[in-house]
């Protein structure tokens, strides 16, 4: 080997890598995955139930986070002048929904994927999937996970 390596190789392995990371990654709605949780559940799939509640949790997590993170994005790209306007106002809204908008999609993809219904968003708030977690996992006698599910449950910070 003289140490070339041919276009196509390379290609492959950008490629490859693109494909592979974490930013481009699908993120599951997480209203599925919920629901696919308490169908496991009423169906006395416990270890189900436990790989899809966690699933929804984590990607329900990720889309707050990236709210979180697109509106401050947003916020620093369009700011309110210092000479405050009420014919300035309607527009740095504008732009900020816009640029709101563009942040999500690009990282979490089309967001009619992740449009929830108002029910899944209560039971969230509510917390009642940690409650579907908590029963599964007593349910499959798994003391290390409870507890670490117990931990969480407490660093999660609500909106």
């Amino acid at each position: 080997m003289d140490g070339n390596f041919s276009p196509a190789a390379i290609f492959s392995v950008v490629l490859l890598t693109v494909a592979l990371s974490p930013s481009t990654a699908f993120l599951e709605p997480y209203d599925l995955l919920y629901d696919n949780a308490v169908q496991a559940f009423y169906n006395n799939d416990y270890p189900n139930v436990v790989r899809y509640m966690e699933g929804a949790l984590s990607s329900y997590r990720e889309v707050r986070q990236t709210k979180v993170r697109c509106r401050l994005r947003c916020q620093d790209q369009h700011p309110f002048d210092a000479t405050f306007s009420e014919l300035r106002f309607p527009d740095v809204v504008l732009r900020r929904a816009a640029c709101m908008n563009t942040c999500i999609e690009e990282i979490l993809g089309s967001q009619s994927l992740h449009k929830v219904s108002e029910d899944v968003v209560q039971d969230f708030h509510r917390r009642i999937p940690y409650n579907y977690l908590q029963l599964a996992y007593k349910k499959i006698n798994q003391g290390r996970l409870r507890l670490q599910f117990l931990v969480t449950k407490e660093l999660d910070v609500s909106p």
